[in-house]
């Protein structure tokens, strides 16, 4: 039965899109009850401990052989139930609304036992280590290997050699960014056609791959600007010869315009 479920699960969440709004490692004391209502639709990783969790009345027990699912809008309780903390790792999103499919997964509460232990627990480790870290380059990554850690959660496995081909256009981008990429570019370092490599670049790292070669600017383009650069050269070294319009990109990412994170020096 539950065979038939990941599959259910895994045509949704490759078809359905969802945005991730965050990632957030807690502990809960021995013996701890606590209840709220929730926001989003959340993924609940155990790493240790044991609690039995409730969404609007209908119970999960939480352990490091379950995933636990939860839904948007629902009462939640936990109940902490085993002799050491039960620690956590919780991934919230919100799936696309409207959605017209033949299921609603995203949106309902479940658990998943049959899961590739080995895969989700290195996945599990990478997110852990990124999860709580302010840097602008784990937040990117741990949204990435997040986008991961789900699809693996239902044995969705991309296949190695796709992989591979996605990280020939990474390391295009990496050592190129300064130049002036198209998706066509990216597309042919991963030998691959346009829509093929944007669908399957979103489905691994859960970001589009422009948006991916402009977050990666971005970054750069930080700190060059803290490094003592004007707003024009970061613009120019970070492959955008319009410097309006890379400050108008800078301002939408980072809140503010990139002069004043030079002037901050």
């Amino acid at each position: 039965m539950e065979k038939d479920f990941l599959i259910s699960c895994q045509k949704e969440y490759s078809a359905r899109k969802y945005f991730i709004t965050g990632i957030s490692l807690q502990s809960k004391d021995v013996g701890m009850h606590i209840s709220y209502d929730t926001i989003h639709s959340a993924f609940i990783y155990t790493l240790s401990g044991e609690a039995l969790i409730q969404f609007n009345g209908e119970s999960f027990k939480a352990d490091e052989n379950t995933i636990v699912h939860g839904a948007g809008n629902q009462k939640i309780d936990f109940c902490v139930v085993s002799d050491v903390p039960f620690v956590h790792l919780n991934i919230y999103y919100d799936p696309e609304n409207p959605w017209h499919g033949c299921s609603d997964i995203m949106n309902t509460a479940y658990e998943i036992s049959e899961f590739n232990k080995e895969n989700t627990s290195e996945l599990l480790f990478k997110l852990k280590k990124c999860a709580n870290s302010a840097s602008f380059d784990d937040q990117i990554r741990s949204r990435m290997i997040a986008g991961q850690l789900i699809l693996s959660s239902f044995c969705y496995h991309m296949p190695d050699k796709e992989i591979m081909q996605i990280e020939n256009a990474i390391e295009l981008m990496e050592s190129s960014y300064q130049k002036s990429l198209r998706l066509e570019d990216l597309a042919l370092a991963a030998k691959m056609n346009k829509t093929h490599f944007s669908y399957t670049f979103n489905k691994i790292y859960n970001i589009r791959p422009i948006d991916y070669l402009i977050r990666l600017r971005l970054r750069k383009a930080a700190k060059m600007l803290l490094d003592g650069m004007s707003v024009t050269e970061v613009a120019i070294n970070v492959g955008y010869q319009d410097p309006l319009y890379f400050s108008r990109l800078y301002k939408k990412y980072f809140g503010i315009p990139p002069s004043k994170t030079w002037r901050k020096q």
